[in-house]
């Protein structure tokens, strides 16, 4: 009789709601999570890609230009959840990443500083499911051309790099370089060159401020030519192309 009353105890600690009846445990009460509870931990991954309905966002003055930055069509892009380097798949536009957490907005304990306003990715992700957050991203997501529709000069800004500084070209411009193809350098830095010196001029001649030029243009190719294993470094006048690997082995 002691021996059961000791397994009695221990079937009551495992099981809070107690016996049915006799020896026979409660079955326990498993509630599944079906709204946001606002942990924070999709905010602290990623900022959130814009939806063609966000541009409401803009328009009422919850985002602005400054706040948002454009991943280029083909852009290798670094991933700040496993380190790997993703080639994106589509233009995106999203919201601009601090330091410390994922999206601008996350205020640490405050949490999402619009969370009323938002963007529709946001409020449509359930990461309590498996739902595939890049369902229905290439056909709805959010274009610069669509900000931008209404301003001919940026629209034929943004033609113009993509013909000249696509990711494309480039990434066809690395691949005859990787097989001794040393007229590529020249594509390569002709690229470079009109990408840097468009940024200004935009800004100098069309007054495009400075902090929206990463929406309008996206990131510097001088800086995400480092996902090709190259960097360029200005000397004078000059620049100069050179591999990552080979500056690891110099050193």
């Amino acid at each position: 009789m002691k021996k059961k009353k000791a397994v009695d105890q221990r079937l009551n600690i495992l099981t809070p709601q107690g016996l049915e009846q006799g020896d026979t445990p409660q079955k326990m009460q498993l509630q599944k999570r079906t709204h946001c509870i606002r942990c924070g931990k999709c905010c602290m991954g990623s900022s959130p890609s814009l939806m063609k309905e966000d541009m409401a966002l803009f328009t009422s003055g919850i985002l602005s230009y400054d706040a948002v930055s454009t991943i280029r069509d083909g852009e290798l892009v670094p991933s700040r959840e496993d380190g790997q380097i993703y080639e994106s798949f589509t233009e995106l536009i999203k919201l601009k990443e601090g330091e410390k957490a994922g999206c601008l907005f996350y205020k640490g304990e405050e949490g999402c500083s619009i969370y009323e306003h938002r963007p529709a990715q946001c409020r449509t992700y359930e990461c309590w499911t498996k739902k595939n957050l890049y369902d229905g991203l290439e056909e709805g997501s959010l274009k610069r051309a669509d900000l931008f529709r209404s301003v001919d000069v940026l629209i034929d800004a943004i033609r113009r790099h993509e013909e000249k500084c696509s990711y494309k070209r480039l990434s066809g411009a690395f691949e005859r370089l990787a097989g001794g193809d040393e007229a590529a350098v020249e594509e390569i830095m002709d690229a470079l060159q009109f990408d840097t010196y468009l940024r200004p001029f935009l800004e100098e001649k069309f007054n495009v401020p400075a902090p929206a030029m990463s929406l309008v243009l996206g990131k510097p190719l001088l800086e995400t030519i480092n996902a090709f294993g190259f960097k360029v470094v200005k000397e004078g006048d000059d620049y100069i192309l050179s591999a990552i690997e080979e500056d690891k082995e110099q050193q």
